[in-house]
């Protein structure tokens, strides 16, 4: 016979059975808790608000870095193409007697377009490894960011 629902004088036991389990959790956790230095909890939270601020960092980025990748494709061919823009130059040619070869000029915008598109998604690209780099470090309790890069290199084999 089983005296799991019994209490210690034979009585019927009204007490949850999950309730020992929980004082057994609670009494693990302050072990664990009392064993937790202070340099380790404060660490935890350097890390913890060295990732968020890289989280910041790459939103922060990835919104400008959109918004110009944006503005060149939409914004620059509308103002140069603009017929208005057109006859503005053509003002300042007859005025200054210069020619200002404005289609060379629209040919360069594109060319440098293309090599600003592509450092704006170079440098979201370091923001984002910025970003998984924290949280790499945060994951493995480390505040060193050099140290930290020369071991995932070693690992790496260089």
């Amino acid at each position: 016979m089983s005296n799991s629902g019994l209490d210690k004088d034979g009585g019927i036991s009204f007490s949850k059975p999950s309730d020992k389990i929980e004082e057994i959790k609670q009494e693990l956790l302050n072990e664990q808790f009392r064993n937790i230095d202070k340099e380790s909890l404060l660490r935890a939270e350097r890390l913890e608000h060295a990732h968020k601020r890289a989280k910041q960092i790459n939103y922060s980025g990835f919104a400008i870095n959109g918004g110009s990748i944006a503005m060149l494709f939409f914004g620059i061919n509308n103002i140069l193409l603009d017929p208005e823009t057109v006859n503005i130059i053509s003002i300042i040619e007859e005025m200054t007697g210069l020619n200002l070869h404005y289609d060379k000029f629209i040919k360069f915008i594109e060319q440098f377009k293309a090599y600003l598109i592509s450092i704006f998604g170079s440098i979201q690209i370091l923001l984002g490894y910025y970003q998984q780099l924290r949280g790499r470090m945060k994951d493995a309790d480390r505040e060193d960011t050099f140290a930290f890069i020369n071991q995932e290199l070693g690992k790496a084999g260089f």
